[in-house]
């Protein structure tokens, strides 16, 4: 059986639009897809599957997705960079980009439309689940959810997280990962009493920890990284951002630590870095004092950078 093209990219109006139409659109997505304007369509879709919940990220030229009303489940959409109009039954639905909306594709024609071109993002949710949850989430179906806000921020990061690293995960992990993102839902969404507690301990702590993993890895090379300035992105203290790693078992020091020996030791193996100097291997693992930086990495290791390197070479 042929699988179906997940993207496409051409003419609206000729018979590979409509084939790509009939066959993924409606078949397999359950929507229809409308050109929005003249000229030529492009559309990327990278579909991520987690328990109970799916995940979808596209981008491309801008769209119409009208819904055939033969899946009950309730979606979270959003785009970071266009704003999105249309009609949820006889809700009309206006929200600015960076904002959330909740859809219902149970409703044959509801319709969401990407004004402008760039990045459409989806989360289908379990309805009944979320109802038990979160008994109001069918009142904000077509309601704008402010994205500047502190839980729709980390929903939208642990989003991001999840989608690109579902295909990596074993299956516990996937479904960790899933009750976190599913806990996030319904603190955006408005949870309260024990169902907004119990979400807290478990899917916001969990999402928070990941993301300032995240984070720390992307600037582990730099040395403006510091415990102060990445309690003020997160908008939490710095005691918060400790807890949270001893909880795990760890320092946030001793975290850092190790994660920049460990790319250190990566770099040294590295064929391609070979010819640097161990002085710039240092500072692109983040050591910016070469020699604490040889102390640390033998104590680690057993062995010094160039000892490393040369038995690296000698392996290749």
């Amino acid at each position: 059986m042929t699988q179906p093209q997940l993207s496409f990219d051409g003419d609206p109006n000729g018979p590979a639009y409509e084939e790509w139409r009939e066959q993924f659109c409606r078949r397999v997505a359950n929507v229809d897809f409308v050109p929005v304007g003249e000229g030529r369509v492009h559309r990327t879709i990278a579909p991520a599957i987690i328990p109970r919940i799916r995940l979808s990220a596209s981008f491309g030229t801008p769209m119409s997705f009208v819904s055939l009303g033969t899946n009950d489940e309730l979606i979270i959409t959003m785009s970071p960079n266009s704003a999105l109009s249309g009609a949820m039954g006889k809700r009309p639905l206006e929200v600015a980009a960076g904002d959330i909306t909740i859809g219902d594709p149970s409703i044959k024609g509801a319709c969401i439309t990407q004004i402008k071109h760039g990045n459409f993002q989806t989360a289908l949710l379990p309805r009944k689940a979320l109802l038990r949850a979160c008994p109001n989430a069918e009142d904000l179906i077509a309601q704008s959810i402010p994205g500047a806000n502190a839980i729709t921020s980390m929903f939208l990061r642990y989003y991001d997280l999840a989608h690109a690293h579902a295909d990596k995960l074993a299956p516990a992990e996937l479904d960790a990962v899933s009750q976190h993102l599913f806990d996030l839902a319904v603190l955006m969404i408005g949870a309260r009493g024990d169902v907004a507690d119990e979400a807290r301990l478990r899917g916001l702590a969990a999402a928070r920890f990941q993301t300032l993993k995240s984070d720390i890895l992307a600037q582990l090379d730099s040395p403006a990284l510091s415990l102060t300035d990445l309690a003020a992105a997160h908008r939490i203290s710095p005691r918060t951002i400790q807890l949270l790693f001893e909880q795990a078992g760890i320092t946030y020091s001793g975290f850092v630590l190790e994660q920049r020996l460990l790319r250190a030791e990566r770099l040294l193996r590295n064929p391609a870095m070979r010819t640097r100097k161990i002085i710039e291997i240092a500072h692109l693992a983040g050591f910016h004092d070469v020699s604490y930086f040889h102390r640390v990495f033998r104590r680690r290791f057993g062995q010094t950078p160039d000892d490393i390197r040369k038995l690296a070479g000698d392996a290749g």
